[in-house]
């Protein structure tokens, strides 16, 4: 399953409303069989799944949580097939769920930077990683995941430079070699998300 190493583990916690239990259940299935398809590279029907977990845990009244965990996964879904414009409008909705309760939106802004460097959109990529490192040092991801966050400095230095701010770009890319400086025997943080990689393979 591709995610970052430092990503929390996105086991579903869809907490029903008194309305539509059943509509809970069918997300979590929907979900897990998501993960699964994830897993064996099958990500039009992985998709398909995400798609159906989405709707089905709006429909159920999930949590905001839950509602984030799977609008995540369906943006990501999306976005290796190269729906652009519906990838980043559930990136952004899960974004909006991890606010709505209380945790960081982390993981959802470090995957829009993602898709807009896929896209080439290098202000984008700016935009959101600049919004992403305080999120990643609030949470201490530094001493947790120091491989993560030297990269994301990386790439917020190559973005800014692309931009015509070398200065500031020179400053994180010296932050990012504090880090490994400091963490020579840290592990590799894991895989990306591969954004653009199945484009016009949805049936």
């Amino acid at each position: 399953m591709h995610r970052w190493l430092f990503c929390a583990t996105l086991s579903l916690v869809l907490v029903a409303g008194c309305a539509a239990p059943i509509n809970i259940r069918n997300a979590e299935a929907h979900a897990q069989a998501g993960y699964a398809a994830k897993a064996r590279g099958d990500w039009d029907t992985a998709r398909r799944q995400f798609a159906q977990a989405v709707v089905n845990a709006d429909l159920g009244g999930a949590d905001a949580y839950g509602r984030g965990q799977v609008n995540y996964e369906y943006g990501r879904v999306l976005g290796v097939m190269c729906a652009w414009s519906q990838s980043e409008k559930y990136l952004l909705r899960s974004r909006q769920f991890a606010e709505e309760s209380g945790r960081s939106p982390y993981l959802a802004v470090y995957e829009l930077a993602l898709l807009k460097d896929k896209q080439g959109d290098v202000a984008q990529v700016a935009r959101y990683l600049g919004e992403l490192l305080p999120l990643m040092e609030k949470e201490n991801l530094r001493s947790k995941y120091p491989l993560g966050v030297a990269d994301a400095y990386e790439r917020y230095g190559a973005a800014l430079a692309a931009t015509g701010r070398p200065t500031e770009a020179e400053r994180m890319l010296q932050e990012a070699r504090i880090i490994h400086l400091a963490n020579p025997d840290a592990k590799p943080f894991g895989s990306v998300t591969p954004y653009g990689t199945v484009c016009g393979k949805a049936s």
